[in-house]
Protein backbone atom coordinates (compact mmCIF):
# COMPACT_ATOMS: atom_id res chain seq x y z
CA UNK A 1 0.00 0.00 0.00
CA UNK A 2 1.29 3.48 -0.71
CA UNK A 3 2.42 5.12 2.19
CA UNK A 4 0.42 8.80 2.41
CA UNK A 5 2.05 11.36 3.78
CA UNK A 6 -0.01 14.52 5.61
CA UNK A 7 -0.07 16.65 2.49
CA UNK A 8 -1.16 13.54 0.62
CA UNK A 9 -3.96 12.64 -0.56
CA UNK A 10 -6.83 10.37 1.62
CA UNK A 11 -6.58 12.68 5.30
CA UNK A 12 -9.16 11.55 7.83
CA UNK A 13 -8.82 13.08 11.17
CA UNK A 14 -10.66 11.79 14.18
CA UNK A 15 -13.64 14.18 15.07
CA UNK A 16 -13.31 16.46 17.86
CA UNK A 17 -9.46 17.05 17.87
CA UNK A 18 -8.75 20.12 19.75
CA UNK A 19 -6.32 22.83 18.87
CA UNK A 20 -3.37 22.92 21.33
CA UNK A 21 -3.69 25.77 24.32
CA UNK A 22 -0.23 27.10 24.49
CA UNK A 23 1.30 26.16 27.93
CA UNK A 24 1.44 29.66 30.12
CA UNK A 25 3.28 30.03 33.70
CA UNK A 26 0.30 32.03 34.79
CA UNK A 27 -3.61 30.97 34.75
CA UNK A 28 -5.70 33.31 32.47
CA UNK A 29 -7.83 35.76 33.41
CA UNK A 30 -10.62 36.92 31.64
CA UNK A 31 -11.61 40.25 30.57
CA UNK A 32 -9.90 43.38 29.74
CA UNK A 33 -9.33 45.08 26.29
CA UNK A 34 -5.97 44.65 24.34
CA UNK A 35 -5.21 47.81 21.80
CA UNK A 36 -2.36 46.89 19.17
CA UNK A 37 -0.89 49.22 16.62
CA UNK A 38 -0.50 47.74 13.30
CA UNK A 39 1.36 48.90 10.38
CA UNK A 40 -1.00 49.43 8.12
CA UNK A 41 -5.28 49.91 7.95
CA UNK A 42 -7.51 47.83 5.74
CA UNK A 43 -8.89 48.91 2.31
CA UNK A 44 -12.55 47.44 2.56
CA UNK A 45 -14.58 44.91 4.43
CA UNK A 46 -15.10 42.52 1.68
CA UNK A 47 -12.99 39.14 3.34
CA UNK A 48 -13.25 37.54 0.35
CA UNK A 49 -11.50 40.63 -1.32
CA UNK A 50 -7.91 41.84 -0.15
CA UNK A 51 -6.59 39.36 1.81
CA UNK A 52 -3.03 39.06 2.16
CA UNK A 53 -0.39 40.92 4.25
CA UNK A 54 -1.70 42.90 7.16
CA UNK A 55 -5.47 42.67 5.84
CA UNK A 56 -5.31 39.02 6.21
CA UNK A 57 -3.96 38.75 9.77
CA UNK A 58 -6.73 41.22 10.66
CA UNK A 59 -9.24 39.11 9.25
CA UNK A 60 -8.34 36.11 10.57
CA UNK A 61 -9.21 37.01 13.82
CA UNK A 62 -13.27 36.82 12.35
CA UNK A 63 -13.10 34.38 9.38
CA UNK A 64 -11.58 30.96 8.96
CA UNK A 65 -10.53 28.66 6.69
CA UNK A 66 -11.82 25.13 5.84
CA UNK A 67 -8.78 23.35 7.06
CA UNK A 68 -5.84 24.28 9.65
CA UNK A 69 -2.20 23.91 9.04
CA UNK A 70 0.13 23.64 12.15
CA UNK A 71 4.26 25.05 12.39
CA UNK A 72 5.09 21.87 10.88
CA UNK A 73 3.08 22.42 7.51
CA UNK A 74 1.00 19.56 8.90
CA UNK A 75 -2.99 19.40 7.60
CA UNK A 76 -5.24 19.90 10.86
CA UNK A 77 -9.09 20.01 11.52
CA UNK A 78 -10.04 23.20 11.62
CA UNK A 79 -14.11 24.12 10.20
CA UNK A 80 -14.09 20.70 8.40
CA UNK A 81 -13.49 18.10 10.88
CA UNK A 82 -12.31 15.37 8.36
CA UNK A 83 -12.24 15.23 4.70
CA UNK A 84 -11.41 11.92 2.17
CA UNK A 85 -10.39 11.95 -2.04
CA UNK A 86 -11.39 9.66 -4.18
CA UNK A 87 -8.99 7.85 -5.44
CA UNK A 88 -8.17 9.51 -8.81
CA UNK A 89 -7.93 12.94 -6.76
CA UNK A 90 -10.67 14.45 -7.82
CA UNK A 91 -13.62 14.75 -5.53
CA UNK A 92 -13.11 15.71 -2.05
CA UNK A 93 -15.76 14.87 0.67
CA UNK A 94 -15.73 17.35 3.28
CA UNK A 95 -17.25 16.35 7.26
CA UNK A 96 -18.01 19.74 8.66
CA UNK A 97 -18.04 20.39 12.36
CA UNK A 98 -21.45 20.29 13.65
CA UNK A 99 -22.49 23.49 16.21
CA UNK A 100 -20.53 26.39 14.50
CA UNK A 101 -21.93 29.14 14.99
CA UNK A 102 -21.47 32.79 13.01
CA UNK A 103 -21.29 35.91 14.59
CA UNK A 104 -25.14 36.66 14.06
CA UNK A 105 -26.24 33.91 16.25
CA UNK A 106 -26.72 31.29 12.58
CA UNK A 107 -25.34 27.58 12.80
CA UNK A 108 -22.56 27.43 9.84
CA UNK A 109 -23.85 24.86 7.37
CA UNK A 110 -22.46 22.96 4.01
CA UNK A 111 -24.96 25.77 2.40
CA UNK A 112 -22.27 28.48 3.74
CA UNK A 113 -19.29 27.02 2.42
CA UNK A 114 -21.03 26.45 -1.00
CA UNK A 115 -21.82 29.73 -1.17
CA UNK A 116 -18.28 31.23 -0.12
CA UNK A 117 -16.54 29.21 -2.62
CA UNK A 118 -19.31 29.89 -5.59
CA UNK A 119 -18.98 33.64 -5.16
CA UNK A 120 -15.45 33.42 -4.47
CA UNK A 121 -15.16 31.31 -7.76
CA UNK A 122 -17.26 34.23 -10.22
CA UNK A 123 -14.53 36.15 -11.98
CA UNK A 124 -16.93 39.56 -11.69
CA UNK A 125 -16.64 39.63 -8.40
CA UNK A 126 -13.22 39.97 -7.72
CA UNK A 127 -12.24 37.43 -4.92
CA UNK A 128 -8.70 36.94 -4.53
CA UNK A 129 -9.09 33.46 -3.77
CA UNK A 130 -10.50 33.01 -7.57
CA UNK A 131 -6.79 31.50 -8.84
CA UNK A 132 -6.68 29.31 -5.99
CA UNK A 133 -10.02 27.76 -6.45
CA UNK A 134 -9.57 27.32 -10.67
CA UNK A 135 -9.18 23.66 -10.05
CA UNK A 136 -12.47 23.30 -9.46
CA UNK A 137 -15.37 21.99 -11.39
CA UNK A 138 -18.24 21.97 -9.20
CA UNK A 139 -19.61 22.60 -5.40
CA UNK A 140 -22.15 20.81 -3.92
CA UNK A 141 -23.93 20.46 -0.59
CA UNK A 142 -24.70 16.84 -0.20
CA UNK A 143 -26.57 17.66 3.12
CA UNK A 144 -26.36 19.61 6.24
CA UNK A 145 -23.06 18.85 7.02
CA UNK A 146 -21.22 17.91 3.92
CA UNK A 147 -19.61 19.00 1.53
CA UNK A 148 -18.38 17.50 -1.91
CA UNK A 149 -15.98 19.46 -4.22
CA UNK A 150 -15.06 18.08 -7.74
CA UNK A 151 -12.00 19.51 -9.52
CA UNK A 152 -11.66 19.38 -12.90
CA UNK A 153 -8.19 17.23 -12.74
CA UNK A 154 -6.70 16.17 -9.89
CA UNK A 155 -4.36 18.77 -8.01
CA UNK A 156 -2.20 18.07 -4.72
CA UNK A 157 -2.18 21.39 -3.86
CA UNK A 158 -6.03 21.82 -3.91
CA UNK A 159 -6.23 20.80 0.09
CA UNK A 160 -3.70 23.14 1.18
CA UNK A 161 -4.43 26.21 -0.26
CA UNK A 162 -7.66 25.80 1.49
CA UNK A 163 -5.44 26.53 5.02
CA UNK A 164 -5.67 30.23 4.16
CA UNK A 165 -8.41 32.75 3.82
CA UNK A 166 -6.88 33.54 0.82
CA UNK A 167 -9.02 31.08 -1.03
CA UNK A 168 -12.00 32.02 0.57
CA UNK A 169 -13.84 32.84 3.88
CA UNK A 170 -16.65 31.04 5.28
CA UNK A 171 -19.68 33.36 5.65
CA UNK A 172 -23.24 32.78 5.44
CA UNK A 173 -25.31 32.59 2.55
CA UNK A 174 -26.75 35.48 0.92
CA UNK A 175 -24.09 37.67 3.16
CA UNK A 176 -22.77 39.34 -0.17
CA UNK A 177 -23.98 40.52 -3.13
CA UNK A 178 -23.07 39.26 -6.65
CA UNK A 179 -20.72 41.37 -8.56
CA UNK A 180 -17.77 43.91 -7.02
CA UNK A 181 -19.62 44.36 -3.49
CA UNK A 182 -18.41 46.89 -0.94
CA UNK A 183 -20.49 46.42 2.10
CA UNK A 184 -20.46 48.64 4.96
CA UNK A 185 -19.64 46.21 8.04
CA UNK A 186 -18.04 42.83 7.69
CA UNK A 187 -20.72 40.30 7.04
CA UNK A 188 -20.47 37.34 10.10
CA UNK A 189 -17.92 35.30 10.36
CA UNK A 190 -17.24 32.23 12.70
CA UNK A 191 -13.87 33.07 13.93
CA UNK A 192 -12.96 34.11 17.77
CA UNK A 193 -13.59 37.78 17.78
CA UNK A 194 -16.63 39.67 15.24
CA UNK A 195 -16.61 42.94 14.15
CA UNK A 196 -17.90 46.13 15.99
CA UNK A 197 -16.80 49.09 13.74
CA UNK A 198 -14.09 50.29 11.66
CA UNK A 199 -13.25 54.25 11.83
CA UNK A 200 -10.46 54.23 8.88
CA UNK A 201 -7.80 55.25 9.74
CA UNK A 202 -8.09 55.50 13.09
CA UNK A 203 -8.96 52.64 14.45
CA UNK A 204 -10.73 48.79 14.43
CA UNK A 205 -12.93 47.01 17.20
CA UNK A 206 -13.23 43.73 17.92
CA UNK A 207 -14.98 41.76 20.79
CA UNK A 208 -14.97 38.49 21.87
CA UNK A 209 -17.73 36.09 19.81
CA UNK A 210 -19.15 34.07 22.90
CA UNK A 211 -20.29 30.75 20.69
CA UNK A 212 -16.85 30.57 18.82
CA UNK A 213 -16.32 26.78 18.65
CA UNK A 214 -12.59 26.53 19.69
CA UNK A 215 -10.81 28.64 22.36
CA UNK A 216 -13.16 31.46 23.30
CA UNK A 217 -10.87 34.74 23.90
CA UNK A 218 -10.19 36.04 27.25
CA UNK A 219 -10.66 39.47 26.16
CA UNK A 220 -13.48 41.26 26.22
CA UNK A 221 -12.21 43.85 23.32
CA UNK A 222 -9.83 44.22 20.61
CA UNK A 223 -8.58 47.58 19.47
CA UNK A 224 -6.25 47.94 15.90
CA UNK A 225 -4.65 51.15 15.43
CA UNK A 226 -3.45 51.90 12.41
CA UNK A 227 0.31 53.81 12.46
CA UNK A 228 2.66 53.34 9.92
CA UNK A 229 5.58 55.06 11.68
CA UNK A 230 7.58 53.00 13.83
CA UNK A 231 8.94 55.25 15.96
CA UNK A 232 5.45 56.51 17.08
CA UNK A 233 4.13 52.92 17.59
CA UNK A 234 7.06 52.29 19.90
CA UNK A 235 6.85 55.72 21.69
CA UNK A 236 3.55 55.16 21.76
CA UNK A 237 3.87 51.65 23.52
CA UNK A 238 6.35 52.61 25.68
CA UNK A 239 4.07 55.41 26.72
CA UNK A 240 1.41 52.84 27.64
CA UNK A 241 -1.13 54.31 25.22
CA UNK A 242 -1.33 50.92 23.57
CA UNK A 243 -0.52 47.46 24.48
CA UNK A 244 1.35 45.62 21.59
CA UNK A 245 3.13 46.38 18.34
CA UNK A 246 3.52 44.04 14.97
CA UNK A 247 5.89 44.33 13.03
CA UNK A 248 8.70 45.81 15.64
CA UNK A 249 12.20 47.68 14.43
CA UNK A 250 15.00 45.40 14.81
CA UNK A 251 16.95 47.77 16.77
CA UNK A 252 13.88 48.04 19.23
CA UNK A 253 13.94 44.24 19.56
CA UNK A 254 17.34 43.68 19.97
CA UNK A 255 17.28 46.57 22.67
CA UNK A 256 14.93 44.84 24.48
CA UNK A 257 16.75 41.37 24.57
CA UNK A 258 19.96 43.48 25.35
CA UNK A 259 17.54 44.43 28.71
CA UNK A 260 17.92 47.85 27.93
CA UNK A 261 14.00 47.86 27.56
CA UNK A 262 12.40 47.20 30.81
CA UNK A 263 8.59 46.42 31.00
CA UNK A 264 8.63 45.24 27.68
CA UNK A 265 8.36 41.98 26.00
CA UNK A 266 8.77 40.50 21.84
CA UNK A 267 7.38 37.62 20.25
CA UNK A 268 8.69 35.97 16.99
CA UNK A 269 7.79 34.92 13.72
CA UNK A 270 10.62 32.95 12.83
CA UNK A 271 9.83 33.01 9.00
CA UNK A 272 7.26 35.99 8.33
CA UNK A 273 10.57 37.67 6.12
CA UNK A 274 12.17 35.36 3.36
CA UNK A 275 15.04 36.86 1.67
CA UNK A 276 17.21 35.19 -1.90
CA UNK A 277 19.29 36.90 -4.45
CA UNK A 278 17.46 36.86 -7.46
CA UNK A 279 19.89 37.12 -11.12
CA UNK A 280 18.65 38.00 -14.64
CA UNK A 281 19.51 34.78 -16.27
CA UNK A 282 18.04 36.29 -19.35
CA UNK A 283 21.17 38.87 -20.17
CA UNK A 284 24.70 39.37 -19.34
CA UNK A 285 26.62 39.22 -17.37
CA UNK A 286 24.69 36.09 -15.37
CA UNK A 287 23.42 34.43 -18.40
CA UNK A 288 26.41 32.66 -17.56
CA UNK A 289 25.58 30.00 -14.41
CA UNK A 290 29.49 29.79 -13.90
CA UNK A 291 28.64 33.26 -12.28
CA UNK A 292 26.10 32.83 -10.58
CA UNK A 293 27.42 29.60 -8.98
CA UNK A 294 30.73 31.48 -8.41
CA UNK A 295 28.39 34.95 -6.44
CA UNK A 296 27.01 31.52 -4.52
CA UNK A 297 30.67 30.17 -3.50
CA UNK A 298 31.44 33.74 -2.05
CA UNK A 299 28.39 34.93 -0.19
CA UNK A 300 28.48 34.52 3.62
CA UNK A 301 24.55 33.93 4.27
CA UNK A 302 25.33 34.45 8.08
CA UNK A 303 27.28 37.91 7.77
CA UNK A 304 24.33 39.02 5.75
CA UNK A 305 21.79 38.65 7.95
CA UNK A 306 23.91 39.85 10.97
CA UNK A 307 24.75 43.23 9.38
CA UNK A 308 21.19 43.95 7.50
CA UNK A 309 18.84 42.50 10.56
CA UNK A 310 20.62 42.71 13.93
CA UNK A 311 22.04 39.74 14.31
CA UNK A 312 18.30 37.97 13.73
CA UNK A 313 17.85 35.50 10.66
CA UNK A 314 18.54 31.64 10.04
CA UNK A 315 20.73 31.20 7.06
CA UNK A 316 18.63 28.68 4.88
CA UNK A 317 19.64 26.62 1.34
CA UNK A 318 16.15 25.95 0.69
CA UNK A 319 12.85 27.80 0.48
CA UNK A 320 11.36 26.03 3.43
CA UNK A 321 13.26 26.00 6.99
CA UNK A 322 14.15 22.68 8.22
CA UNK A 323 11.59 20.51 10.54
CA UNK A 324 8.79 21.53 7.69
CA UNK A 325 7.18 18.60 5.72
CA UNK A 326 8.50 20.13 2.92
CA UNK A 327 11.94 20.73 3.60
CA UNK A 328 13.76 18.21 1.73
CA UNK A 329 17.03 16.93 3.41
CA UNK A 330 20.51 15.17 1.77
CA UNK A 331 20.07 18.18 -1.21
CA UNK A 332 23.45 19.74 -2.37
CA UNK A 333 23.74 23.25 -2.07
CA UNK A 334 26.77 25.51 -3.21
CA UNK A 335 28.19 26.43 -0.04
CA UNK A 336 30.24 29.28 1.12
CA UNK A 337 34.31 28.49 -0.50
CA UNK A 338 35.92 31.81 -1.37
CA UNK A 339 38.79 29.47 -3.70
CA UNK A 340 36.11 27.50 -5.47
CA UNK A 341 34.14 30.77 -6.25
CA UNK A 342 37.43 32.64 -7.64
CA UNK A 343 38.13 29.32 -9.84
CA UNK A 344 34.79 29.51 -11.32
CA UNK A 345 35.10 33.26 -12.14
CA UNK A 346 38.50 32.61 -14.07
CA UNK A 347 36.06 29.58 -15.82
CA UNK A 348 33.80 32.25 -16.83
CA UNK A 349 35.91 34.76 -18.29
CA UNK A 350 35.31 37.36 -15.70
CA UNK A 351 37.70 40.54 -15.17
CA UNK A 352 36.27 42.75 -12.66
CA UNK A 353 33.65 44.38 -14.98
CA UNK A 354 31.35 46.16 -12.75
CA UNK A 355 28.10 44.59 -12.23
CA UNK A 356 25.40 46.96 -10.79
CA UNK A 357 23.19 45.39 -7.94
CA UNK A 358 19.16 47.52 -8.09
CA UNK A 359 18.92 47.57 -4.69
CA UNK A 360 15.00 48.89 -2.78
CA UNK A 361 16.47 52.30 -1.51
CA UNK A 362 15.67 51.74 2.73
CA UNK A 363 14.83 48.73 2.26
CA UNK A 364 17.85 46.28 0.86
CA UNK A 365 20.89 48.58 1.54
CA UNK A 366 22.39 47.27 4.04
CA UNK A 367 22.21 43.73 2.56
CA UNK A 368 24.04 45.24 -0.95
CA UNK A 369 26.85 47.21 0.74
CA UNK A 370 27.51 43.70 2.90
CA UNK A 371 27.37 41.81 -0.31
CA UNK A 372 29.31 44.28 -2.08
CA UNK A 373 32.27 44.03 -0.04
CA UNK A 374 31.78 39.73 0.59
CA UNK A 375 32.03 39.72 -3.69
CA UNK A 376 35.09 42.19 -3.58
CA UNK A 377 37.25 39.83 -1.95
CA UNK A 378 36.91 37.52 -4.46
CA UNK A 379 37.21 39.78 -7.38
CA UNK A 380 33.32 40.60 -8.73
CA UNK A 381 33.01 44.33 -8.70
CA UNK A 382 29.57 45.47 -8.16
CA UNK A 383 28.14 48.92 -7.58
CA UNK A 384 25.49 49.26 -5.68
CA UNK A 385 22.10 51.23 -7.26
CA UNK A 386 19.96 52.94 -5.24
CA UNK A 387 16.54 52.92 -6.63
CA UNK A 388 12.78 53.82 -4.93
CA UNK A 389 10.72 51.05 -4.48
CA UNK A 390 7.69 52.18 -7.69
CA UNK A 391 10.69 51.91 -9.58
CA UNK A 392 12.20 48.97 -8.43
CA UNK A 393 9.20 46.85 -9.06
CA UNK A 394 8.70 48.27 -12.37
CA UNK A 395 12.25 47.71 -13.79
CA UNK A 396 11.79 43.80 -12.30
CA UNK A 397 8.99 42.88 -14.38
CA UNK A 398 10.45 44.34 -17.19
CA UNK A 399 13.87 42.37 -16.27
CA UNK A 400 15.60 45.80 -16.40
CA UNK A 401 18.28 44.52 -14.05
CA UNK A 402 21.38 42.12 -13.32
CA UNK A 403 20.84 40.94 -9.49
CA UNK A 404 18.95 42.31 -6.87
CA UNK A 405 17.73 41.29 -2.85
CA UNK A 406 14.22 40.40 -3.07
CA UNK A 407 11.48 38.53 -0.54
CA UNK A 408 8.67 36.11 -0.65
CA UNK A 409 7.49 33.55 1.44
CA UNK A 410 6.38 29.82 1.18
CA UNK A 411 3.29 28.16 0.21
CA UNK A 412 1.87 25.40 2.08
CA UNK A 413 2.17 23.67 -1.05
CA UNK A 414 5.84 23.58 -2.99
CA UNK A 415 3.77 23.39 -6.52
CA UNK A 416 3.31 27.41 -5.82
CA UNK A 417 6.76 28.25 -3.48
CA UNK A 418 9.08 26.44 -6.43
CA UNK A 419 7.10 27.98 -9.64
CA UNK A 420 9.87 28.72 -11.44
CA UNK A 421 8.32 27.85 -15.13
CA UNK A 422 9.14 29.63 -18.06
CA UNK A 423 7.81 32.89 -18.27
CA UNK A 424 6.02 33.47 -21.87
CA UNK A 425 7.70 36.79 -22.27
CA UNK A 426 10.89 37.86 -20.05
CA UNK A 427 10.55 41.50 -20.45
CA UNK A 428 6.86 40.86 -18.48
CA UNK A 429 8.02 38.92 -15.27
CA UNK A 430 5.92 38.12 -12.15
CA UNK A 431 6.57 35.26 -10.06
CA UNK A 432 9.75 34.08 -11.98
CA UNK A 433 11.23 37.60 -11.95
CA UNK A 434 14.53 35.88 -12.94
CA UNK A 435 13.32 34.33 -16.24
CA UNK A 436 14.94 31.14 -15.75
CA UNK A 437 13.76 28.90 -18.41
CA UNK A 438 14.45 25.07 -18.52
CA UNK A 439 11.91 22.88 -20.28
CA UNK A 440 12.47 20.06 -18.44
CA UNK A 441 11.96 21.82 -15.02
CA UNK A 442 8.62 22.51 -16.70
CA UNK A 443 8.03 19.33 -17.09
CA UNK A 444 8.45 18.04 -13.54
CA UNK A 445 6.43 21.17 -12.02
CA UNK A 446 3.51 20.53 -14.02
CA UNK A 447 3.79 16.34 -13.36
CA UNK A 448 4.08 17.29 -9.62
CA UNK A 449 0.87 19.34 -10.21
CA UNK A 450 -1.11 16.53 -10.66
CA UNK A 451 0.64 13.56 -8.97
CA UNK A 452 -1.28 11.92 -6.58
CA UNK A 453 1.17 8.98 -5.11
CA UNK A 454 2.53 11.49 -2.50
CA UNK A 455 6.17 9.44 -2.48
CA UNK A 456 6.52 9.90 -6.12
CA UNK A 457 5.61 13.42 -5.97
CA UNK A 458 7.75 14.31 -2.77
CA UNK A 459 10.76 12.64 -5.28
CA UNK A 460 9.73 15.20 -8.01
CA UNK A 461 10.69 17.98 -6.01
CA UNK A 462 13.50 16.62 -4.49
CA UNK A 463 14.39 16.30 -8.70
CA UNK A 464 13.18 20.08 -9.13
CA UNK A 465 14.74 21.70 -5.96
CA UNK A 466 17.88 20.07 -6.70
CA UNK A 467 18.01 21.04 -10.37
CA UNK A 468 17.65 24.69 -9.30
CA UNK A 469 20.06 24.67 -6.38
CA UNK A 470 22.41 23.60 -9.09
CA UNK A 471 21.54 26.00 -12.02
CA UNK A 472 20.87 29.26 -9.29
CA UNK A 473 18.46 31.65 -11.04
CA UNK A 474 18.09 32.52 -6.98
CA UNK A 475 20.04 32.21 -4.10
CA UNK A 476 18.13 31.12 -0.57
CA UNK A 477 19.61 33.65 1.68
CA UNK A 478 17.75 32.87 5.07
CA UNK A 479 14.47 33.68 6.86
CA UNK A 480 14.36 36.65 9.02
CA UNK A 481 12.37 37.01 11.57
CA UNK A 482 9.14 39.75 12.47
CA UNK A 483 8.71 40.66 16.38
CA UNK A 484 5.48 41.70 18.08
CA UNK A 485 6.94 44.06 20.86
CA UNK A 486 4.20 43.85 24.17
CA UNK A 487 3.94 45.30 27.33
CA UNK A 488 4.61 42.84 29.92
CA UNK A 489 1.75 42.22 31.69
CA UNK A 490 0.16 41.24 27.94
CA UNK A 491 0.34 37.03 28.83
CA UNK A 492 0.08 34.02 26.48
CA UNK A 493 0.49 35.32 23.26
CA UNK A 494 2.17 33.12 20.32
CA UNK A 495 2.04 33.90 16.52
CA UNK A 496 2.90 30.97 13.65
CA UNK A 497 5.56 31.19 11.43
CA UNK A 498 4.13 33.83 9.45
CA UNK A 499 3.23 36.43 11.81
CA UNK A 500 -0.44 35.91 12.47
CA UNK A 501 -2.71 37.43 14.80
CA UNK A 502 -4.75 34.14 15.41
CA UNK A 503 -3.84 30.85 13.85
CA UNK A 504 -4.46 27.28 14.35
CA UNK A 505 -2.77 26.54 17.31
CA UNK A 506 -2.87 30.11 19.41
CA UNK A 507 -2.96 33.60 18.60
CA UNK A 508 -5.35 36.84 20.36
CA UNK A 509 -8.16 34.31 21.30
CA UNK A 510 -5.46 32.78 23.77
CA UNK A 511 -4.13 36.29 25.23
CA UNK A 512 -4.54 37.76 28.15
CA UNK A 513 -4.46 41.01 30.75
CA UNK A 514 -2.47 39.98 33.92
CA UNK A 515 -3.50 43.64 35.25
Amino acid sequence: MKRLLLFGWVLIFAIGLARPLEAASDKPKRGGTLTMAIAKDIVLMNPLVATRSTEQAIRELMFEPLVGIDLKGNLQPSLAERWEASKDGKIYTFSLRRGVKFHDGREMTAEDVKFAMDYTMNPKNGAYGLAKLSLVDRVTASDRYTLTVSLKSAGPAFITSLTSIQAFSVIPKGSLKEGVDKPNEFPPGTGPFKFIEWSPRQRIALERHNDYWGQKAFLDRVILRPISDDTVRMTALRAGDIDMVERSPYEWVKQIADGKLKGLNSVQAPDAGFRRIVFNVVDPPFNDKKLRQAVAHAVDKKEILQAAYFGFGEPVDQKYPQGHAWYLPGLRSLRYDPERAKALLKEAGYKGEPIPIMTNQGIDEAEATTLQAQLKKVGINIKVELVDHGTYTTRTRRGDFALKFSGGNYDPDPSATYDLVCPPDPKKRTANASAYCDKELDRMLARAETEIDSEKRRELFRQIVGKVLEDVPELYMGFVPRFFTLRDSIKGFTTNAEGGFFWWGGGLNHTWRDK
